[in-house]
């Protein structure tokens, strides 16, 4: 039984290579159906990855407490976030271990003649590892330049490239604003653009206190706090906790609106990763279409072989052979070229996927579980596609099998 096997596999395959040009019409679209779900399974988890990372590097784990303007119910205006806000965080909240305040706003910042147009945050010294932001050059300002309220800051990519080119910015003198004087301390490294096409490394870092007292409108109005709760699993329960204590701070009564709205980058992380995932589904939907495709090609040139083939199948059926041998030989040639049709698709998805990921700027994602799975998907479609042509083989009568012509 195993020689019959084994000489059935080697006729097969002796049948393969003396057809090239109808082996390779076979296995084209299996191995464009191959190579079309791995590249597209690595096109969807490598957008959905970047899109993360982007929200990731806004700071993912962070709770934004920013005032709404809206107006209480009983007439009075909402109260804008100051210090009281930032010390009764600091004091009564029991699931964050850090609040900032943030002063954000736009200005001219300029060396010599050159001027750009910039993204000014007054902040704390840790908004770079709350944000995942390394400095590559120099370093960040510390809890002494906040109480001296330093002139110091650290510079975004873009402004050192549009001010300094490619002159070193470390311990030179910008003025931003045309009023204040400030010396560069240190450099960040690249973020590129957010999902909306925002410069992120358009940005001027410098202490909150510099900001409020020299480019702030002098009312210690902050544009938001930043809260990092103790644990990404108390996410949820410190946003209830600031809202206790900000309602608290803030005299809002029961029935009353907020003035202040409580939101995280984790809700839009979630929704941006359920909207990648839908599409994901959809694009490997699509290439496991193309595999059928794939499948139908072989069942066609199958048939049209068991057709050219009719009388080799009379003759080996009057010598003795069984209608299973002739379906098993017409099996493992299905087999055989999805096989050969499914290698070549791998290494065709593998490398389309590198030069997209290459080309788009993301992280070229090949899973080792969905290149096996993609080629056991497309042998197993063209044996399934293969048994019709291979049945018809095995039920041909061996007299009027001979009698073809």
């Amino acid at each position: 039984m195993a020689r019959l096997t084994s000489e059935s596999a080697r006729h097969a395959y002796g049948v393969l290579l003396r057809r090239p040009a109808q082996s390779a019409l076979t296995v084209l679209g299996l191995t464009i159906g191959v190579g079309a779900f791995i590249a597209m399974v690595s096109f969807g988890e490598g957008a959905r990855r970047t899109v993360l990372s982007q929200f990731e590097a806004l700071g993912a784990n962070l709770l934004k407490v920013s005032p709404s303007g809206v107006r209480q119910t009983r007439g009075r205006g909402g109260r804008p976030l100051d210090d009281a806000d930032v010390t009764a965080i600091r004091r009564e909240a029991t699931t964050a271990v850090s609040a900032g305040p943030v002063f954000r706003g736009g200005a001219d910042v300029a060396y010599g003649r050159e001027h750009r147009w910039t993204m000014l945050h007054g902040t704390v010294p840790r908004f770079s590892v709350l944000h995942r932001w390394s400095v590559t050059e120099g370093g960040m300002y510390d809890d002494t330049d906040l109480a001296e309220r330093a002139k110091v800051c650290v510079l975004g990519l873009t402004p050192v490239r549009e001010l300094f080119g490619d002159r070193d910015p470390l311990g030179e003198t910008v003025t931003i604003g045309e009023k204040m004087p400030c010396r560069v301390i240190g450099v960040l490294s690249a973020k590129g653009r957010s999902t909306s096409g925002d410069d992120l490394d358009n940005i001027v870092l410098m202490p909150f206190t510099t900001y409020g007292s020299y480019l702030g409108d002098g009312k210690g109005h902050y544009s938001y706090l930043e809260v990092e709760p103790a644990t990404p699993a108390l996410l949820e329960a410190a946003k209830a906790d600031l809202t206790d204590i900000i309602r608290r701070t803030h005299g809002i009564g029961k029935g009353d609106f907020d003035d202040f709205t409580v939101s995280s980058p984790l809700e839009v992380v979630r929704a941006a990763d359920r909207t990648a995932r839908i599409l994901s589904g959809l694009l490997k939907g699509i290439a496991a279409l193309s595999l059928l495709v794939g499948g139908i090609g072989v069942m066609n040139i199958q048939l049209v072989s068991v057709a050219e083939r009719t009388e080799e199948i009379g003759i080996k059926s009057a010598i003795g052979a069984a209608p299973r041998q002739l379906m098993g030989e017409f099996l493992l040639e299905a087999a055989a070229l999805s096989a050969f049709g499914a290698a070549c698709g791998v290494v065709l998805g593998i490398v389309v996927a590198s030069i997209v990921a290459h080309w788009m700027g993301w992280p070229r994602v090949i899973s080792p579980i969905g290149v096996v799975g993609s080629a056991l998907f497309g042998i197993a479609v063209g044996m399934i596609f293969g048994y019709l042509p291979a049945r018809r083989a095995s039920r041909l009568d061996p007299v009027e099998a001979l009698r073809h012509e």
